[in-house]
């Protein structure tokens, strides 16, 4: 696996990952809507064009076929600090490791090339497989944020989690 810029031939196949409404709600926590389409995505890789603290990435095969997904925004170069978001891995290759490896090299990229000391991301406390993936990859919890996302009547909290640099 290997990582490279996010493509915006990259936008269907990263939505076709997303085709069932809870798993697409606990991606988007609903900046997006359902169903979910390329051109959203691609829509805010144009909001994100110009802005120099927000990249989109793409995992990808050795063969270049993309098998994973995910933005970081808000890098704050000062507090060497960046958040990681929109975590998706390809639905046929969830539960065999691809997270893991994805994150493992989100990790290397985040602090070997821009330079960070932190890496912060949020997840729904309900999402016990992603958590699972995220501690798996060095990710620990560090707070719970006080505002929930409503799905289907369901209060959701969010578990914020952090990665830095030495204590992975």
């Amino acid at each position: 696996m290997r990582l490279r810029p996010y493509k915006p031939c990259d936008g269907d196949i990263v939505a076709g990952w997303l085709n069932d409404e809870k798993t697409h709600a606990m991606w988007s926590a609903g900046k997006y809507s359902f169903p979910m389409t390329g051109d959203q995505i691609n829509d805010r890789f144009d909001d994100g064009r110009d802005n120099p603290n927000e990249f989109m990435m793409t995992a990808i095969e050795d063969d270049g076929t993309p098998v994973g997904y995910f933005l970081l925004r808000n890098a704050d170069w000062e507090a060497q600090s960046v958040h990681m978001g929109f975590i998706v891995v390809d639905s046929a290759r969830r539960g065999k490791g691809n997270g893991k490896q994805m994150l493992t090299l989100a990790k290397k990229y985040c602090f070997e090339i821009l330079g960070m000391r932190r890496i912060t991301l949020g997840v729904f406390h309900i999402n016990r497989r992603a958590i699972d993936c995220y501690e798996s990859a060095g990710f620990v919890p560090f707070g719970t944020e006080d505002e929930t996302f409503n799905f289907n009547g369901r209060e959701w909290k969010v578990i914020d989690m952090e990665c830095v640099r030495g204590d992975e």
